[in-house]
């Protein structure tokens, strides 16, 4: 009698042990795949915060006629870009977009004097190199927590629960924007 007791005791704690192990391995997942999600949401509301600046900054330098209507076309598509953006490939085309078309305003402002004099201009090109960065920030969060992710779906025993609770096997780090690697050429002799 006592060994059948014992033998159900060590059989209880067993499953006792392996239901914790389980609870623990789908909670850890679910914490790693919920902090992915916010850094997302964290990019994307960094997206939207330059979107909308950058249409601020288009209002301040509608009145150039000379260049502008190239730059506002181009601004204008990466906007209708981002703002149609469902994917993470989309709003990463989208980033692009913006990306370049800033880059094209700033060259077009350089050469104009009657812009580089007004102070609120340069606040605003300050605002939007400030969410440039925090942007940056919230890339490299992004890609951490999917780092951290990807790294312990992969280990033992959470590959297992992964495969058990359907959780991804892998998620895609947010990816650099074509031609960010190239260094940009300034001649200050033009």
């Amino acid at each position: 009698m006592a060994k059948k007791y014992l033998g159900l005791g060590i059989t209880g704690f067993i499953v006792v042990v392996l239901g914790i192990m389980l609870i623990t391995g789908y909670n850890g997942l679910v914490t790693l795949d919920t902090n992915i999600d916010g850094k997302y949401a964290q990019i994307e509301n960094r997206l939207q915060e330059r979107h909308d600046k950058i249409g601020q900054v288009l209002g301040a330098v509608s009145g150039l006629q000379q260049h502008a209507e190239t730059i506002y076309n181009a601004i204008t598509a990466a906007r209708a870009a981002y703002a149609s953006a469902s994917t993470m490939e989309e709003l990463i085309a989208a980033d692009a977009a913006e990306a370049i078309a800033f880059t094209d305003l700033l060259v077009v402002v350089e050469d104009n004097p009657l812009i580089t004099a007004n102070v609120g201009y340069y606040a605003l090109i300050d605002e939007i190199s400030s969410m440039e960065s925090a942007l940056s920030v919230a890339r490299r969060d992004y890609n951490e927590a999917v780092q951290a992710y990807n790294a312990s779906v992969r280990r033992f025993p959470r590959i297992l629960y992964a495969s058990l609770f359907g959780f991804e096997k892998e998620v895609d780090y947010w990816k650099m924007n074509e031609g960010a690697d190239e260094v940009p050429v300034i001649d200050f002799n033009d």
